[in-house]
This record gives C-alpha cells, structure tokens and sequence, in this order.
C-alpha cells in the first residue's frame, strides 16, 4: 500500500514538473517574441515614412490634370481626408474658366466640386468661387445636375451664400437665375426680404409667384435665426458656452437670489450668506463669481460625484 501512494506521488510528482517545465518554455517563448522598444520604435518609423510617402503620391497624381487615374487618386484623398493646397489652383480654374462659354467643361468642375472638401480656400472665397459658376450653368439636363451640386456646396456656406444673393438681387434686373438661391438662409437673408417684397410686386408673373410663395417661409426662419443669434450672444456675454444648460439656469436662479445690485455677479459681501461660499468657483481670482463662473464649478463637481 505504502509502495502505491509512493507511486502515485512521484507521478503527481512528475505531472507538475512537466507542467512548470512546459511554462517556463511558454513565458521563454513570449519573451523571445515580445519585440524591444528599438523593435517598436523601427516599426512606426517605416508606417509614418510609407504613410508620408503616399500621402505624396496621392496628392500629387490628384492634383495632375494629366494623369490618366488623376479620378481614383481624387476619391482616394476624399477616404484619406488629405487637404492639399495643390487642389486649390485647380478649383480656381475650373471655376473661374466657367465664365467662358468655350472653356465650359462638366467633368472639370465636377471634379473640383469633389476636391472642395480638401483644399485650402477660405469659405468665403470658396462661396464666391460656387457661386459664380452657379449662375453660369445653363438649362441642360447635365447643367442641372451640376447646378444641384454647386447648390448642395452653397448650403455648406449660408452667410457668404446670402450675402452674394443679397447683392446680386439688388444689382440685377432679372433675378430669375439668383431667385432659387434665396431659401439658403444666413445673416444676409433678412437685408433680402424688402428687395423679395418690391419683387413680389413686380410686372414679371413668373418672378411675382415664385417670390410670393417663398416670403412667408423665409421670414420664419430669419425669426429663428435671429432667435438662436440672441441666445448665443447672450451665452457668450454671460461666459456660459458649451455648458450644461441645466447648470447654467441653476446659476442663474442661485446668483439671482443673492445679486442685490442686478450686476449678474456676486461680491464676497453678497454670497457670504450662502450656505457655501461659492469663492472656490472664482477662475479668474478677481474676486467676483460670474454665471458662467458658478455654472462651470457645479458642472465640474456634478461630474466629479459620478
């Protein structure tokens, strides 16, 4: 009996020491494969030179009118998110050549379209440039589709948008090519409601109905506009942007109960009949606690106690 639980315990024995064997062969192995950080360091130094090396090449051939794959070269920068300003001489080009009947070509300013996203112009210069060659597109059915895209592109600038509307209605006297422009509503827009009124009481039935229609639309939402203007400013003049809209009312309502000179601040002399002094909520050390000041200190706590 002694001799079989001496067996048995030698191959218990055994079975361990197989078993630590077989793991320090494994921990050998991970240690053998985990690469050193000069290992790791050469390995990012490859991706970043090959990543620098085709963002180059892309670049490059989509910013090559010759090239044969100049369109897959375009789409692959757009997946890349590559803004070069190589594409913004192409924009300009094809933009301004528009102005050209002789130098009118559909694929070149739709693949300016497509390279708008990367370029570099400003927004402002990039809304002259669209719309321009809006007003140039004539009523073919290829024409339409690209003016449905130049249009698309303006609804991305609103404010230079209305503005150029805003100019060309008071310029011209045949406003039909600028009148679809009008429901693109921006800080401009409501200058351009009396000129739409004198319009709508013009001579020309087409203009008259077309203007009459859009009027009522395009005063509710310069209402809603100036509405989400005023509470920005209000916002900005309070110090209270991207804050918690809840934490900015309490603020609002706990300052209020104690600002006894209607300043919208409190003094150490005011708050000290607060339960808790609010002067750590002091950012600016200035002495005075704002609503933008309070309202960022309970936003923080509020986050802290989560």
């Amino acid at each position: 009996m002694h001799q079989s639980i001496s067996c048995a315990a030698m191959s218990i024995a055994l079975l361990f020491g197989s078993l630590l064997t077989g793991a320090d062969h494994c921990g050998a192995q991970v240690l053998e494969s985990a690469p050193t950080s000069e290992e790791a360091t050469a390995t990012t130094s490859v991706v970043d030179a090959v990543e620098k090396d085709y963002r180059e090449l892309i670049c490059a051939r989509a910013a090559d009118a010759s090239d044969a794959y100049q369109d897959q070269a375009i789409d692959l920068a757009l997946r890349q998110g590559y803004v070069d300003a190589r594409f913004d001489a192409i924009v300009r080009q094809s933009m301004q050549n528009a102005s050209y009947p002789e130098q009118w070509n559909v694929e070149e300013l739709s693949r300016a379209i497509k390279l708008l996203p990367l370029c570099t112009l400003a927004p402002r210069e990039q809304a002259e440039l669209v719309f321009e060659c809006y007003l140039e597109c004539e009523d073919s059915k290829t024409d339409s589709r690209l003016r449905s895209q130049l249009k698309q592109v303006l609804r991305r600038y609103p404010d230079p948008t209305s503005r150029l509307v805003n100019e060309r209605l008071r310029q011209t006297d045949d406003p039909k090519s600028v009148l679809p422009l009008v429901d693109i509503v921006g800080s401009s827009t409501e200058a351009t409601l009396p000129r739409l009124m004198e319009l709508a009481k013009s001579g020309d039935p087409e203009v008259a109905v077309y203007v009459m229609g859009w009027i009522p639309n395009l005063m509710e939402q310069v209402r809603k506009l100036n509405q989400r203007s005023r509470k920005l400013a209000e916002q900005k003049k309070l110090g209270v942007e991207g804050l918690d809209s809840r934490m900015v009312a309490y603020a609002k309502r706990i300052i209020g109960r104690y600002d006894t000179d209607g300043d919208q601040e409190l003094t150490p002399e005011e708050y000290e009949k607060m339960l808790q002094s609010p002067a750590v909520a002091d950012a600016d050390e200035n002495g005075r606690i704002s609503i933008g000041e309070y309202a960022a200190w309970l936003q923080s706590r509020s986050r802290r106690q989560e």
